[in-house]
């Protein structure tokens, strides 16, 4: 929960009592516990986030067998903390003012792993990145596809802080024979109190200050109303000498790799039908017809989109030296520069069976499914590997091409198959979902499953006819 800025600790502990009453009034079989802390919150990277206007609180469900949420009996807790999230952002709304803000989020496991959706705004000119981040922050808030599946958007400046300074009047100092340095200590003595002494405890020592009366400064421009100093004409107050100016800043400013940055995040509900990447491309498109409106500030992407980039970016380079590898020992074993490259024509077949195998279960295509893709790619080019080794030998002893052809798929055949099907029946059930579909899983089984079984099917039929073109042409290239 957060308050708006300059609100007491005591103020947010109060409400965090109110919330805290509000969540247990639900009921035991919707909430086991809630216990609130003032102070801090923790965010998505397990971090404590510090500000007397921040505030905790952690809800601990009921076990399974006794909840009883608002779509009983389904008890689906994605859409419990959806429920959640819109009744008490209400109450606060209500009950507040909608200045406080209250973000729901289930507890992570594992590794800190950010937002879903981090877009950063960056450049050298402030006003264009202020300008920009509210026209990207706009265009995402009112898209009609995708909107309602954005959650908490918002940017990492914080709310603005109402700044009340108090400026030494030159004039009026020197004419009571003051200086600004000891006006300012007045000043300050007056807000946050005067430190007259310590006391001496058993373990520390605590500070002892003197303070105005808080009934006689309910607000920071009560001060200008204080005496300070006492003379014979009569006394002095801090408004007889300072200036008071008010305004408003950021509640914080960010940097990166030198520039003025503002990060616009969010997470998105879990089964939203839209991925981090599809919306990056989205506000990408939308900022190449806006970019020449904002010159001196440019879009930088981080969180998931950026790491996921980076995994795939990292799989790409590792696969492609991988194969490089490959057929370095393959030419070297075969003393030939073609046959390898037949072998490893079954890579090929592997993306094409992924491919459709992505297209037919309509699913996404992750860093797990990557893994997949490499991994089938291992087991079809030993098949291959496997199955041209065989035509070379036959072909050495004198069978012609034709019948070395018909006789190493026959003799093959059966390894070959009882590799495949040992492999995708084992991977069968995580691919179709027994017992359930694991998110995680689910796309990187039906990847292999789906590539290992198409370029098998390919490599039965192609790579023998592959062999037998490129041996003949070697034969007619070596008759005189």
């Amino acid at each position: 929960m957060e308050a708006p800025a300059g609100t007491s600790l005591q103020e947010v502990s109060r409400r965090l009592k109110e919330m805290t009453v509000n969540i247990d009034s639900k009921g035991k079989n919707v909430v086991r516990a809630a216990t609130a802390f003032a102070g801090f919150y923790v965010n998505e990277d397990y971090e404590q986030v510090y500000g007397s206007n921040y505030g905790t609180v952690n809800v601990e469900l009921p076990e399974v067998n006794t909840r009883i949420f608002a779509d009983y009996p389904k008890n689906d807790p994605i859409a419990h903390l959806d429920t959640m999230r819109k009744e008490l952002t209400e109450y606060a709304h209500k009950n507040w003012g909608k200045q406080w803000v209250v973000r729901v989020r289930a507890e992570s496991d594992g590794p800190p792993t950010g937002k879903d959706l981090t877009i950063r705004v960056m450049g050298v000119d402030t006003g264009k990145v202020d300008m920009l981040t509210r026209d990207i922050m706009n265009y995402m808030k009112t898209n009609e596809e995708y909107s309602e599946y954005l959650v908490d958007l918002r940017p990492d400046t914080g709310y603005p802080n109402r700044i009340v300074r108090f400026v030494p009047d030159e004039m009026r100092v020197s004419q009571y024979e003051l200086t600004p340095r000891l006006v300012a200590r007045m000043a300050g003595s007056i807000l946050d109190g005067s430190l007259v002494g310590e006391f001496r405890a058993d373990d520390e020592d605590i500070d002892l200050r003197m303070r105005v009366d808080q009934r006689f400064l309910r607000a920071p421009e009560d001060a200008l109303s204080i005496p300070v100093i006492e003379e014979d004409m009569g006394s002095i107050r801090l408004g007889d000498l300072v200036k008071i100016e008010t305004y408003t800043e950021p509640g914080q400013f960010n940097r990166f790799q030198g520039e003025r940055a503002i990060t616009l995040s969010a997470n998105l509900k879990p089964g939203s039908p839209y991925s981090p990447p599809y919306i990056v491309n989205n506000v990408v498109e939308y900022y190449s017809t806006i970019r020449t409106k904002y010159t001196g500030a440019t879009l930088n992407f981080a969180g998931e989109y950026e790491s996921t980039q980076k995994s795939y970016s990292s799989l790409m380079f590792a696969f492609l030296i991988a194969l490089l590898v490959i057929y370095m020992i393959l030419a070297t074993q075969f003393n030939s520069y073609v046959q390898p490259l037949i072998i490893l024509s079954a890579v090929v077949f592997a993306f094409i069976g992924v491919v459709y195998g992505v297209f037919f279960t309509r699913t996404l295509f992750t860093i797990n499914s990557f893994i997949a893709t490499i991994g089938v790619t291992g087991v079809v080019v030993n098949d291959s590997l496997v199955l041209i080794a065989f035509l070379n030998n036959l072909s050495r002893d004198g069978m012609h091409r034709d019948e070395a052809v018909y006789e190493g798929v026959r003799m093959r055949l059966r390894p070959i198959l009882l590799t495949t099907l040992t492999t995708t029946l084992g991977l069968l059930p995580m691919a179709i979902g027994i017992p359930y579909y694991s998110l995680n899983w689910g796309p990187m089984a039906s990847t292999f499953v789906t590539g290992l079984c198409t370029a098998t099917l390919l490599t039965l039929f192609i790579v023998p006819v592959l062999w037998h073109l490129f041996m003949g042409l070697q034969e007619r290239l070596s008759k005189p």
